[in-house]
């Protein structure tokens, strides 16, 4: 119900932009066939065929990563694109193949954790080459998403045993051996420069305010975001009008000297922010949230499915578009509602069972 409130009023939020027609046309291009599948799969799927369909969709993850490690072992490439040893990335662009690398690499993990012990060695399997194929793609933001998340995803799930000896122990060693072999993989693939060139992008920020490069730019945006937040905090300048004002703070900025104006914040939280404001953004974060909490509560599995899926989206949404970008913005809402019907159902079955008990 939330999710939906949250479509709803991004349709709604066209009534306040300068052109109803542009900005209706953007929010339909992105949302209309929400109002399709949604109902489809919410209605018609049980617990265990929710389950299936999110473990077809992580094998899908995995697929694509052995794709993009054969490009990467150079026993082929995709001239048209520029898809080769340096760049692995596939059909589509790098930037949205290696959330899926990401994905793939934690929800492999727990679903080999929770297995049948034949099954493990599979899942295990699928998790390494997901995080191996992450590495030798070029998304620094993607990368230290897996760090970030790692570290996240232990303090929620064990914040009440954090200093539990044991587990402590397990759980550094985990993460200085993630973070070792990532090392290593970044610097055999001729691919430390670029978080060299990220560094040095900071430092010059620093010391002369000159936003440049990739990083350079995205801390540009961000700055621009608040701004704009500012400006109109609860409803947004509407779809299109939010582009419309970043266009414009570049052109009249004379800070800014990059050649290209920019249309995107490259940052999902303020492109959601600034489109539809804090009444928007909250309705899409307390959905998410709820859904979470509710998973919680009943199934330990996908509860911990649900954290290595909107923990990695909420980093790599700090620097990339995620729900305003074609097809991972499909993915993510139909996760969303598969992990519903694992919530909903299974609180219904819960329930049938308890009032069976009531009633003998």
């Amino acid at each position: 119900i939330i999710l939906f409130l949250f479509i709803i009023f991004t349709y709604i939020s066209s009534l306040w932009s300068s052109s109803f027609k542009d900005a209706f046309s953007y929010v339909n291009s992105f949302h209309k066939y929400y109002f399709l599948f949604i109902p489809v799969l919410f209605t018609s799927l049980n617990v265990n065929e929710a389950k299936n369909c999110i473990k077809v969709l992580v094998f899908s993850f995995f697929s694509y990563s052995v794709f993009s490690l054969l490009i990467f072992l150079g026993l082929f490439e995709i001239v048209d694109n520029g898809s080769n040893i340096d760049n692995p990335k596939g059909i589509m662009g790098y930037a949205i193949v290696t959330q899926y690398m990401l994905i793939g690499t934690i929800a492999s993990f727990i679903f080999a954790i929770f297995s049948k012990k034949e099954h493990k060695i599979f899942y295990y399997t699928m998790s390494i080459v997901c995080f191996f194929s992450l590495f030798v793609n070029n998304s620094r933001t993607a990368q230290v998403s897996l760090i970030l998340s790692i570290i996240t995803i232990f303090i929620i799930y064990y914040k009440k045993e954090l200093f539990n000896i044991k587990k402590l122990l397990i759980s550094l060693l985990v993460l200085v051996s993630v973070l070792t072999i990532s090392f290593f993989i970044i610097e055999k693939t001729n691919k430390m420069d670029r978080f060299e060139n990220a560094l040095n992008q900071i430092k010059k920020i620093y010391y002369t305010n000159k936003f440049d490069g990739s990083l350079g730019l995205r801390i540009y945006f961000n700055k621009v975001g608040i701004e704009a937040l500012k400006e109109h905090p609860l409803l947004g300048f509407g779809p299109e009008d939010n582009v419309e004002y970043l266009k414009n703070y570049q052109e009249n900025d004379k800070n800014y000297t990059y050649q290209k104006i920019f249309s995107t914040y490259h940052s999902e939280h303020f492109d959601l922010i600034t489109r539809y404001g804090l009444i928007g953004y909250f309705l899409l974060v307390l959905s998410i949230l709820y859904l979470i909490y509710k998973l919680k509560n009943i199934n330990k599995e996908y509860y911990l499915i649900s954290l290595c899926i909107y923990v990695p989206i909420f980093y790599i949404s700090l620097a990339n578009a995620t729900f305003a970008k074609k097809p991972i913005n499909y993915i993510l809402i139909s996760v969303f509602v598969l992990l519903s019907v694992i919530a909903y159902r299974s609180f219904l079955e819960n329930k049938d069972i308890k009032d069976d008990n009531i009633t003998k």
